[in-house]
């Protein structure tokens, strides 16, 4: 009996040996939070190959602001049965916006009375971007803000303008077209005259104005600061126009800007952002100074007492915990 007691334990480590070699591992850390609660799901996928049940096994994973340095600690556990792919989550909850990096270096495999386990090295991370939230608002953009002539590189793909370098469309002539606007060689080739519309430029006729210093706010105020320019950025580019983002970098004399047009350029500014050191100073006498250039039709300011300008007038006080219904009574008029 006393020998029995003793040989079983190291056959069962034996057998959890040779399965623990054929594990194979994979850490998760999903990009976007589950429905409305905010929670970003991050785990283990085990593949497990041999016809050897596991009743447990367990990893930690330590999870990490990179910017901030701010570290939580997630424990997953779970069975693992034969031949299957079993998915070991938790929940990281309340995280601020920034990249955050999920590392686990060992994964647990317990014999089957739980006495003696045997570890796997896995020294595997992954890191994830994780964006503030987005809340209702009302964003209307008006003609002159939309028409507002500006020199940039890009071009408007509908409206036609007066830039001789970029054609829009070619159509047949129309009363009242100028004669200048005429294709004379390809109205040659064809039994109709042939008009070149142009194109109109079309540059960033936004300008948002972030002028705090997160770093200096409280947590949900800096929460809420964030949610907010993701909020009204969204905004714009679902209104299809583009704009600049403005801030000040400690230490810098002049302003940065990033252009959005599209979703990758949001993306771009959000990995950006989240690794530098801000400071207030960003308004639009600053801006006027460092792209003197450069003109705009409409400015948004929002500085870090949560307060929200359009065109130098004051709109709303945002309350941390009354965002989601301040932004959705608020209507913002570009």
């Amino acid at each position: 009996m006393f020998g029995a007691a003793v040989l079983l334990p190291l056959f069962f480590l034996c057998v959890l040996s040779s399965v623990r070699k054929e594990l194979k591992t994979e850490l998760l850390f999903f990009p976007y939070p589950q429905d409305d609660t905010g929670e970003y799901l991050v785990g283990i996928r085990v593949d497990n190959p041999s016809r050897i049940y596991l009743d447990r096994v367990s990893a930690k994973i330590r999870i990490r602001n990179m910017a901030t340095g701010n570290k939580r600690w997630l424990k997953v556990a779970g069975q693992l049965p034969a031949e299957t792919v079993t998915e070991l989550k938790g929940k990281l909850q309340n995280a601020e916006f920034g990249l955050w990096e999920a590392e686990c270096e060992v994964l647990y495999c317990y014999e089957w009375m739980n006495f003696l386990y045997l570890s796997k090295k896995i020294s595997s991370k992954k890191q994830v971007m994780i964006f503030p939230d987005v809340h209702e608002v009302n964003l209307k953009i008006g003609i002159r803000t939309r028409l507002f002539w500006s020199d940039g590189e890009q071009y408007h793909p509908q409206v036609s303008g007066d830039d001789p370098s970029e054609t829009l469309k070619l159509r047949e002539y129309q009363s009242g077209d100028r004669l200048n606007r005429i294709h004379w060689k390809l109205s040659a080739k064809n039994s109709s005259l042939i008009v070149a519309e142009m194109s109109m430029p079309m540059n960033c006729n936004i300008v948002c104005f972030l002028d705090a210093n997160p770093s200096v706010m409280k947590k949900k105020e800096a929460k809420t600061y964030w949610e907010v320019v993701n909020t009204i950025s969204q905004g714009l580019l679902n209104q299809e126009c583009a704009y600049y983002l403005v801030w000040k970098n400690r230490g810098q004399k002049e302003l940065c800007r990033k252009a959005v047009r599209k979703v990758e350029d949001l993306a771009d500014f959000w990995s950006e952002i989240s690794s530098a050191s801000m400071e207030k100073g960003a308004d639009s006498e600053t801006y006027a100074r460092d792209f003197s250039y450069d003109y705009y039709a409409s400015g948004l300011l929002w500085n870090e007492k949560l307060e929200l300008f359009c065109n130098e007038k004051f709109l709303v006080k945002i309350r941390p915990e009354q965002i989601r219904r301040q932004l959705a009574e608020l209507e913002i008029v570009l």
